[in-house]
């Protein structure tokens, strides 16, 4: 299974939420390579137990900073996270219950909140900001 690696795709242009999308990124390697290496239950937990943290405290500051510019979809967005939320909830539960993960279901929701919402769902918060700003004018801080 190949390591997720940062891509300028995945830039918003705003350097703390770029920096948490990298610790995302981070994260969700840390998950594959325990799963991928085995890694006893509890352990694989404790990484979904942080990237469980750092979702709650990302989206948050990503909604304040959607709310700040003024981001006409960030209800939808809101919603979207906490699906996303949902899920790193429902793969810890079933990794507890269970005492095992299929590597294929892990892939397919890292890849879920990796790339179908920050390239797709969160890119489009870059396209609000480029057609609202003034290239001249500085990002607001997330």
């Amino acid at each position: 299974m190949a390591r997720i690696e940062w891509s300028p795709a995945f830039s918003l242009g705003v350097p703390a939420l770029d920096g948490q999308h990298k610790r995302f990124i981070e994260l969700a390697n840390g998950i594959l390579d325990a799963v991928r290496e085995g890694r006893e239950p509890r352990q694989i937990s404790m990484c979904f137990s942080k990237l469980r943290e750092h979702a709650v405290y990302h989206f948050s500051d990503e909604e304040a900073f959607m709310r700040s510019v003024g981001y006409p979809e960030l209800k939808v967005h809101a919603k979207e996270h906490e699906e996303l939320k949902k899920q790193v909830r429902y793969h810890q539960e079933r990794l507890f219950r269970q005492g095992t993960v299929r590597e294929k279901d892990i892939l397919e929701f890292l890849k879920k909140l990796l790339v179908d919402h920050v390239i797709y769902s969160d890119i489009s918060v870059k396209r609000f900001l480029n057609a609202t700003r003034d290239p001249k004018e500085e990002v607001p801080a997330a």
